[in-house]
């Protein structure tokens, strides 16, 4: 029976691949054009500011850093969210870098035996979320020019996420799994430091290649589809049952796909502001799928459940997208009530801009592992004191 779906589902993909290519054979001047919009996302805004966190990360859980201090935050991550103390590491760098970067520390760590395959399922259903740089940036500067409204952006999307961890801390709770640590120093390794420098740079570059690919994929593809009378029929039709405007349903389209493309298409609409953020909230909870392909293709290389962090996603919008609702009605409904006007967003190209956000990435990087290192040390001094 598996292995009929299996087979199914290529047979799908085959056939979506090769509507795709025609597409591309067809359209050549705009597939460039999206393929450079793709490359120039990925230049400007994903290189500088996730490259430092994945080097970083990677070489301290290569020294073991991350076991040492996993075993200090225990009595925070355990209670919470049902998981080893080593479970904040890749939380709290995603709450910081933002996409796919959690999912990727959450699939090192798994790669390494430092948490149980159930800790991975539950860790891998909040700990892939989007960074105040893409936030506030790009989102509320860059597209809706409103950095102000700060509060209504970052907090529903990371109670979001912490809501979401606080439900499946109950999946297979009756599971006693645990890893075994019998030592409790650094790890030792017969690599030098420049060669565990040089793999852990090397591993960036591909982690880093590999997200430009997808992104550049996918941006193409969605402006292929726009292109399409069949994609633009069936959007007419679902329109006219649901009452939604089609320009709408293309923002939402666009973002369930690929997340800037979709935002910038919802930031630009003639609507409410309070209806653009809830979509807006929604989207950027889901990921798109560009982001999915990329956090997945980590995954696969564990046995972590890809199907937990598929659904995990879906409802990580819808409460932002609720959560966004409360606070609009108790705060913000007298300074949302009418429309607003965007201004047009454009990546940055040029090499300073490029080398602040590298430089700044580096900074908060270095300043993030040293406030889990301190928050560990203060925790780990609470414990010996009771």
């Amino acid at each position: 029976m598996k292995e009929k779906k299996s087979f199914k589902l290529k047979y799908i993909f085959i056939i979506l691949l090769i509507l795709i290519m025609i597409q591309i054979f067809r359209n050549p001047g705009l597939s460039i054009k999206s393929a450079k919009e793709g490359l120039d996302i990925w230049a400007n805004l994903l290189l500088p500011s996730l490259f430092p966190f994945l080097i970083i990360s990677n070489l301290l859980i290569s020294l073991g850093f991350m076991d040492l201090f996993g075993r200090f935050l225990e009595p925070l991550m355990k209670p919470l969210f049902n998981v080893s103390g080593i479970g904040i590491f890749p939380f709290s760098i995603s709450m910081i870098s933002g996409y796919p970067v959690g999912a990727k520390l959450t699939s090192n760590l798994r790669e390494n035996n430092l948490i149980t395959k159930i800790e991975g399922d539950r860790l891998i259903s909040f700990s892939s979320t989007s960074g105040p740089l893409f936030l506030l940036g790009t989102v509320l500067t860059g597209m809706l020019n409103a950095p102000e409204l700060s509060p209504l952006i970052l907090i529903p999307h990371y109670l979001g996420a912490i809501t979401i961890g606080l439900i499946f801390r109950f999946y297979k709770k009756n599971d006693k799994s645990s890893i075994e640590h019998d030592v409790y120093n650094l790890k030792t390794t017969n690599n030098s430091i420049g060669a565990l420098i040089s793999g852990c740079i090397k591993d960036g570059i591909d982690s880093m290649l590999m997200i430009g690919g997808f992104v550049i994929i996918y941006s193409v593809i969605i402006n292929i589809m726009f292109k399409s009378n069949l994609f633009n029929s069936i959007l007419n039709i679902v329109s006219k049952v649901t009452f939604v405007d089609i320009e709408i349903l293309k923002g939402i389209v666009a973002g369930i796909i690929e997340l800037t493309n979709g935002c910038k298409m919802i930031s630009s609409l003639n609507i409410k502001l309070i209806n653009k953020i809830l979509i807006l909230n929604f989207l950027i909870g889901w990921g798109g799928f560009s982001i999915h392909s990329q956090a997945l293709s980590f995954i696969s290389n564990t046995d972590i459940n890809s199907k937990i962090y598929l659904v995990s996603k879906f409802f990580h919008g819808a409460l932002a997208s609720f959560y966004t609702y409360l606070l609009y009605i108790f705060k913000y409904k007298g300074m949302l009530s009418t429309t607003f006007n965007t201004s047009n967003f454009t990546i940055p190209t040029d090499f300073e801009h490029w080398l602040s956000v590298l430089v700044n990435s580096a900074k908060i990087t270095v300043t993030s592992f040293i406030f889990i290192s301190i928050l560990s040390i203060l925790i780990k001094q609470l414990k010996v004191k009771n």
